[in-house]
């Protein structure tokens, strides 16, 4: 228990409550926050099975001597002492062409820090972020952002999308741009001081440490975080206040992180908005990727004006998802989705090389419930309304890679097809199913 009996959480509720009642406050006293109650409550949120950042610490071992490593942590920070740790650069694959996606990893000790900031920061600018906006809040998600846009296409007079890239958003983001974003409602030295620090702890990359000059490194637990308050000024309050304002016709913003699209009435509007767009970013210190950004005729009226020109409806993807112009069984205007191509062939790869690793690292007993969370993991991101074909395709060839490496574990076929199936009646795997139901009614034009 705190002073006064308020605990952390009745902390947050109280500045959440006060963020919302005055908008145009701005926040003088927070780093006393991070105490040591607090502190722990946040290394009690970190997954324990995560990788171990620049000092080789992991969750478990930082946790052996938590109340001293705590203290001495709280210390250091009163005292301003407090250095975070570069974060340990590794790489992860991305997509299925052999790229890779650059992560960051702190220490644990600044996992814990972050924790605290993140929540902190959470509580102020929640009640500030707008409707536009998915990703990385209480309450909200990448099928929550899909449903948003299936409303937005089906129920208003949708024409036209504006998909946007931008060209690495979290290597790119303008450090002093973002602090001036966060003063806007933080005016605590101390707290903007860790903020600082932790934007310029520097990056451990194969055993080099090199300066970050911009970005936040994806991976930490503040990015995302710090993404969005700095996306909610730079885009979303100036979407919505001011470039709708010179618009002809209907046009919403659908953003999950740095990831966004935009449906428009007319072609006009749709050209309007990527210029100005790609001229606001680039005020920021950010680009488009001019490969992935593009406006298409998408709609009720798509399908009928591109056979009129003798060609098909063209289709995008937003969140993992490829989104194309359908029909209902009565022939009217619905949007379809299905898993995209390069995601399905990414994720089927991923498999066939954990399959390939584990089918010889372990028994089989011992790695068949990883198999099972992998599956279910899928189906419940995946595995919404309209999209039954690529989900069942999902499933049908992850049981032809675990077929396939399960007779591949020694120089005998281990398993026939018929008693691979016996297997699988005794040791069922999840099966495919519809977890999301997204469609929405279309409403009267």
């Amino acid at each position: 228990m705190h002073r006064n009996g308020e605990t952390p959480v009745t902390k947050l509720e109280l500045i959440a409550r006060q963020a919302r009642q005055e908008p145009r406050s701005r926040f003088t006293s927070l780093a006393h926050l991070l105490d040591e109650g607090f502190l722990a409550q946040c290394y009690q949120e970190l997954k324990k099975d995560k990788a171990s950042g620049a000092d080789g610490v992991s969750v478990e071992e930082y946790g052996r001597n938590l109340r001293e490593n705590l203290k001495g942590l709280v210390e250091r920070m009163k005292a301003r002492q407090y250095r975070p740790q570069p974060v340990r650069r590794v790489y992860i694959p991305k997509g299925a062409e052999g790229k890779r996606r650059p992560l960051g990893i702190p220490a644990v000790e600044d996992k814990v820090v972050q924790m605290g900031m993140t929540r902190i920061l959470q509580a102020i600018f929640e009640g500030d972020f707008l409707d536009v906006s998915y990703g990385y809040r209480p309450g909200r998600g990448c099928h929550e952002a899909l449903k948003a846009l299936d409303i937005a296409v089906m129920g208003n007079p949708v024409s036209f999308v504006v998909e946007v890239d931008i060209k690495g958003f979290f290597d790119h983001v303008d450090h002093k741009w973002l602090m001036e974003c966060l003063r806007q409602r933080v005016s605590d030295p101390n707290f903007l001081s860790l903020v600082w620090r932790k934007l310029k702890a520097g990056v451990l990359d194969e055993g080099k440490r090199q300066e970050t000059e911009e970005g936040t490194p994806q991976g930490s637990i503040l990015s995302p975080c710090l993404s969005n308050v700095y996306l909610h000024y730079i885009l979303d309050l100036w979407f919505e206040r001011k470039l709708k304002k010179g618009l002809r016709g209907h046009a919403e913003l659908i953003r999950y992180c740095d990831d966004f699209v935009i449906c428009a009435q007319y072609r006009s509007d749709a050209e309007g908005l990527l210029a100005a767009i790609k001229a606001r970013l680039a005020k920021f210190g950010l680009e488009v990727a001019a490969e992935k950004t593009r406006i298409i005729e998408f709609g009720r009226f798509a399908k009928a004006n591109a056979e009129k020109r003798g060609g098909r409806p063209e289709a995008f993807d937003f969140l993992g998802f490829t989104h194309y112009c359908s029909e209902t069984r009565k022939g009217k205007f619905m949007v379809g989705r299905k898993t995209s191509g390069k995601r399905l062939r990414a994720k089927l790869k991923a498999m066939n090389m954990w399959l390939k690793a584990v089918r010889n690292a372990a028994p089989l007993k011992q790695w068949w419930s990883t198999l099972k969370a992998k599956l279910e993991g899928h189906y419940r991101y995946y595995g919404v309304t309209g999209n039954a074909k690529s989900v069942q395709r999902y499933s049908h060839w992850s049981r032809r890679l675990v077929y396939k490496w399960l007779n591949r574990r020694s120089q005998r076929r281990s398993y026939t097809w018929e008693a691979f199936e016996h297997y699988l009646e005794l040791h069922p795997l999840p099966k495919p199913r519809i977890v999301h139901h997204l469609y929405h009614a279309p409403a009267a034009l």
